[in-house]
């Protein structure tokens, strides 16, 4: 099961992971923009940013163990994440 799942990753280029785990930022601006966030919008989206952020980085942290204790290789992934987590933080800290 953990080597079909492992070759199947080995498929997915990084280019989609960048590209699926940025469909947030133009959601949440065409959101801010109409009015979609509430009544606060900069908090709102500022507190929606941080969140993907720690999710980002929560992901980032399991690659190694996921490695180690099931044998599920993410390694390729695991810059991508990292970097993404610091776009994120920056566009909260941004906002903020």
């Amino acid at each position: 099961m953990i080597d079909t799942m492992n070759s199947y990753m080995r498929k997915v280029p990084v280019w989609l992971v960048w590209l699926l785990c940025l469909i947030p930022v133009p959601v949440l601006l065409y959101l801010g923009s109409t009015g979609g966030l509430g009544r606060e919008p900069i908090k709102e989206l500022e507190h929606k940013l941080g969140e993907i952020a720690l999710q980002l980085l929560i992901a980032g942290l399991c690659v190694t163990p996921l490695r180690r204790y099931f044998g599920l290789n993410l390694i390729k992934f695991r810059r991508a994440l990292g970097l993404l987590t610091f776009t994120y933080v920056g566009l909260h800290l941004l906002v903020w």
